[in-house]
């Protein structure tokens, strides 16, 4: 029994629902009713886009599918625990709106592992081609390859958790739930990785792919790094002790180099902001771009003295 969540802003997940859909009701009249039943509960977090919500309301029409548009924009930790509320049966699958279903056994799979642990994660895969101007996120995708490896994800069950692909027996959520100061993008997964692991609650990596179809464009996705880094430096404990990003900038500042890094950062932000925006961005500046936002967001919030 599969509640099949879904947030969306300003994103048409149409296809994505009829799709998922069509799998839940071959499996239903392939077990009966009795034996599997699913719903797919679709949530606007405060989408402003009429024509998006005018497709998404097609949704309704789907008869085991909700759609439900909530006009102020919450953000994805919050959006996640509402949505979790509404659901009715045994189990929660999560999915990103900008999720693409391109295997046949999809809901299958998770079905005939839904009881091999309390979290069952599945993967994500990229699109084959780059779309033109997302290359910035679509090398971020590529580069992460090593870490979304079966073998790595197995190794480390709790760290890398992805909220774009991932099944909960709903009980999960009776001793815990998604961190609501992430109020903006990034860290709410990564957060609920810490709080399994704490409770001791068995994840289960699974290969069950869907391609992530929604590749932003190069502003959008910096913009987003920079939010996400904003979100991780005002989350403090435990997350400051997980993120090898604030180990760098703790040793930096046992060595005394945040002023001269903080400077370099200034001199070269023009340089490495270009750079990332072009059509062949590179991970390492990437990397330091981050680590220069991050210190000097710890310069902007450190508190003055009298």
């Amino acid at each position: 029994m599969i509640s099949i969540l879904i947030p969306t802003h300003n994103y048409n997940c149409i296809s994505l629902v009829t799709d998922l859909a069509a799998q839940g009701d071959a499996l239903v009249a392939h077990y009966g009713q009795d034996v599997f039943d699913y719903e797919i509960i679709v949530a606007e977090d405060g989408s402003t886009d009429v024509l998006v919500i005018e497709e998404n309301s097609r949704i309704t029409a789907i008869p085991k599918a909700r759609h439900i548009c909530r006009k102020e924009n919450v953000g994805r930790a919050r959006i996640l625990n509402f949505l979790v509320s509404q659901a009715r049966l045994s189990h929660v699958l999560i999915i990103d709106c900008d999720a693409l279903v391109f295997t046949p056994d999809y809901l299958s799979t998770y079905w005939e592992m839904h009881d091999a642990a309390d979290v069952v994660c599945g993967s994500i895969q990229s699109p084959t081609v780059c779309p033109y101007g997302c290359e910035l996120r679509y090398k971020y995708e590529e580069a992460a390859r090593d870490i979304r490896r079966m073998e790595y994800r197995k190794a480390h069950p709790y760290a890398h958790l992805s909220t774009f692909n991932i099944l909960f027996h709903r009980y999960v959520f009776d001793q815990t739930q998604f961190d609501e100061r992430c109020t903006e993008y990034g860290y709410e997964d990564a957060l609920l990785g810490l709080m399994l692991e704490s409770l001791n609650l068995k994840v289960e990596h699974i290969d069950n792919p869907l391609i992530h179809n929604g590749m932003d464009p190069n502003a959008v996705y910096l913009n987003k790094v920079e939010t996400a880094l904003r979100t991780l430096h005002h989350l403090g404990e435990p997350m400051h002790s997980a993120s090898a990003l604030v180990g760098l900038v703790r040793r930096i500042q046992r060595w005394h180099l945040t002023p001269l890094c903080r400077l370099a950062y200034r001199l070269t932000r023009p340089l490495l902001h270009g750079q990332l925006m072009s059509h062949n961005p590179s991970m390492t500046c990437l990397k330091l771009y981050k680590l220069g936002y991050y210190l000097m967001l710890d310069k902007k919030n450190k508190p003055r003295r009298n």
